[in-house]
């Protein structure tokens, strides 16, 4: 059976934060009784533009990244909730991360996008485990965050729970 391969440029949480995420993860995975696996602390990810995993558009994304100048930004999350369909319980932002959303704009512009297809907008969020049996509301949760001084461009390999990063670039 071939593999399934995903594309996606990110921002990961810095180490630190992660373990911090993975801490909270783990409280609150027993706190509503999920049953499903916490993303191991390397696959965590906020993802900013998904793609097609070809050459091609592996070329233009690296060139894209390459070229591209933008400014560190602060990402925080105040909330943790279900995606009902696809089972993942995330944590988000209330006020939609604008930095994140703008940067992403960029990115996208970059890649070659029109106006429209780059302002289009997506609810920014960290996956933390996926648990199709139950669906938790959105509530607050104590914010954790970090400060983004880069993005990478990461290669999925889905169902093997392996992410294989393909470049990173600095923020300024």
């Amino acid at each position: 059976m071939p593999q399934h391969l995903g594309l996606f440029f990110a921002l990961r949480p810095t180490p630190e934060t992660a373990e911090r995420i993975i801490e909270l993860a783990t409280r609150l995975r027993s706190e509503h009784g999920l049953t499903g696996k916490l993303l191991t602390p390397e696959r965590l990810h906020v993802t900013l533009r998904a793609m097609v995993d070809d050459e091609a558009n592996v070329e233009s994304a690296m060139r894209a990244a390459a070229g591209l100048v933008h400014e560190g930004f602060g990402v925080a999350f105040d909330r943790a909730m279900s995606f009902p369909g696809s089972g993942a319980f995330v944590l988000r932002s209330s006020d939609n991360l604008p930095a994140l959303a703008a940067f992403r704009r960029r990115l996208n512009l970059a890649m070659g996008d029109t106006e429209a297809q780059a302002s289009r907008s997506a609810t920014p969020h960290l996956t933390l485990l996926y648990d199709r049996r139950h669906s938790i509301a959105e509530h607050a949760i104590e914010p954790i965050g970090w400060r983004a001084a880069g993005f990478v461009l990461v290669r999925s390999h889905v169902g093997q729970g392996r992410h294989e990063t393909l470049g990173a670039w600095p923020l300024s």
